[in-house]
C-alpha cells in the first residue's frame, strides 16, 4: 500500500522524474523528439512531476516543450544560483546515517526532512520561488491536471500538490526541487517542504488507475527505505492493469549529466543526449501512446 491520493483516473498519464538542471534539459530533449514523432503530450490526462520533472511538467502543460528545449542551448537571464558542488559519497553517507533505524518509509522521510532543515545557506525559499516564477512558462496552474510532488520536512508526509490545493505554482515547484543538504526547505502553508524526489525519483505510483503510463526517468532507482522505487511502482501499476512504458536515461545521457547535475553547464549536452535517445525510442512510444 502507498500513501498517495491521486486525481481521478483517466486514460494516459505522463510521469516525469527528478534529475537536477541536467535532468530538466534531458527530459526536454526526449519529449521534443517524441513530439516530432507525433506523440501528443497534451493528450495526457495527468502529468506528474517530481523535482526536475515538476519544471518540465509545466512546459508540457503550456505546450512549450520545443521552446524550452531550444532555451537549453541559449543562455537566458536567470537568478538561479548554482549550489556548491556536493560530495556524492558524503551525501549518501549522511543520509544513510540519519535513516538508520527508521521504522517506516514516512519515518525515514521525516528523519531526512529534519536533517534538511539544518541547511540555512544560499538563497531563501522566497528567492528560489521567485527564480522559478521567472523560469516557468506561467505562474498559474494549467487548466489540465498537473501534479507536483513534495515531502513535508516535519513529519515525512508525501504530498501530491495540484491546482486544487491553492499553493502558488512557483512555490510548489520550488518545494519539489528543494534537494536536502543542498537547499533549505520551502515553506508551504507554514510548514517546511523538501524535494518530492526523495521519496522516489519518479513517484510513478501517483499514476495508479491510468490505462497507459509513460515514465521518463533520469536514471535507474535502487531499493530505498523512503518509498516505492521505480521497479516496485511499475510492478504495482502493471498488476493493477495499467500498461507502462519506461524511458530511462542511457549511459550516454548519464555521461552528459556530468559530475554536477545542478550546473547550468549541463544543459546543452544533456538536452542533445535526450534528443538523441528520444529519437531512438520515438516510434515505439508513439505506438504505445496512441
Amino acid at each position: 500500500m502507498t500513501d498517495v491520493t491521486t486525481p481521478a483516473p483517466g486514460t494516459r498519464a505522463l510521469v516525469l522524474g527528478g534529475g537536477g538542471v541536467a535532468g530538466i534539459a534531458w527530459e526536454l530533449g526526449v519529449l521534443s523528439a517524441l513530439q516530432d514523432a507525433g506523440v501528443d503530450l497534451d493528450a495526457a490526462d495527468l502529468v506528474v512531476g517530481s523535482s526536475a520533472g515538476s519544471v518540465v511538467g509545466t512546459f508540457v502543460r503550456a505546450g512549450a516543450v520545443q521552446q524550452a528545449y531550444d532555451q537549453q542551448h541559449a543562455a537566458v537571464p536567470t537568478t538561479y544560483e548554482e549550489p556548491v558542488p556536493i560530495d556524492g559519497d558524503d551525501f549518501q553517507q549522511r543520509i544513510g546515517a540519519v535513516l538508520d533505524g527508521a521504522t517506516s518509509d514516512q519515518d525515514a522521510r521525516a528523519r531526512l526532512g529534519r536533517l534538511a532543515q539544518r541547511t540555512t545557506t544560499g538563497q531563501t525559499d522566497d528567492q528560489r520561488a521567485a527564480t522559478f516564477a521567472e523560469t516557468l512558462p506561467s505562474t498559474e496552474w494549467p487548466p489540465k491536471p498537473l501534479a507536483v510532488t513534495a515531502i513535508d520536512a516535519t513529519d515525512g508526509t508525501f504530498r501530491v500538490l495540484t491546482a486544487a490545493d491553492g499553493v502558488p505554482l512557483a512555490r510548489a515547484v520550488a518545494a519539489s526541487c528543494s534537494v536536502p543538504l543542498v537547499w533549505s526547505p520551502v515553506t508551504i502553508e507554514g510548514r517546511p517542504y523538501v524535494d518530492g524526489g526523495m521519496r522516489s525519483a519518479t513517484n510513478a505510483d501517483v499514476a495508479a488507475g491510468y490505462e497507459r503510463v509513460l515514465v521518463i526517468a533520469c536514471g535507474p532507482e535502487g531499493p530505498s527505505p523512503l518509498g516505492p522505487w521505480l521497479d516496485v511502482a511499475v510492478e504495482e501499476l502493471r498488476a493493477a492493469g495499467s500498461s507502462v512504458e519506461v524511458v530511462i536515461a542511457d549511459s550516454t545521457s548519464q555521461q552528459a549529466f556530468g559530475t554536477n547535475s545542478l550546473s547550468l553547464s549541463t544543459q546543452a549536452p544533456a538536452a542533445d543526449a535526450g534528443r538523441t535517445q528520444g529519437t531512438a525510442v520515438a516510434e515505439g512510444i508513439a505506438a504505445f501512446w496512441a
